[in-house]
């Protein structure tokens, strides 16, 4: 039998203040990768624009309006399930504007963190979030310096 493939692409924003990346930890409920931390993340709607649907997973995941400032990287990764999907995940750095937001997990996550550099490898993440997560600590840095 021959399981349907279904094309996904996924919009991440790394969600950075005071030098901190934001992590969101998945439900232990969920059916796929449950209790794994990850970025702000949702699928992109058909005929929607990547900028409007970021800002919309960011805003329905975390509560926080954000301002998108660039893309970080772009991983791919296939979930084998009734279907097999295969996702496409585009990472942004984005900023919570106004900085003073606070946080409002939407149902599908049960915690959150504001993780600092060298906390990387404290937490149940996926490998490439876990090379995002670097990728960008060293674009924050870069961006300070300029």
């Amino acid at each position: 039998m021959d399981k349907k493939i279904i094309q996904k692409i996924v919009l991440a924003g790394v969600v950075y203040k005071n030098s901190r990346i934001l992590i969101v930890k998945r439900h232990e409920n969920e059916k796929i990768f449950p209790g794994m931390w990850e970025l702000p993340s949702g699928k992109k709607e058909p005929l929607e624009g990547w900028r409007s649907g970021l800002a919309r997973e960011v805003k329905e995941e975390t509560g926080l309006k954000v301002k998108i400032l660039m893309p970080v990287s772009v991983f791919d990764y296939i979930i084998k399930k009734e279907e097999i999907r295969d996702t496409t995940q585009i990472n942004f750095l984005v900023k919570p504007f106004p900085l003073s937001q606070k946080i409002k997990l939407s149902d599908e996550h049960s915690d959150y963190r504001w993780l600092k550099e060298n906390e990387i490898e404290n937490y149940y993440l996926s490998k490439n979030t876990k090379q995002v997560i670097r990728d960008s600590f060293k674009l924050i840095k870069f961006l300070k310096d300029e």
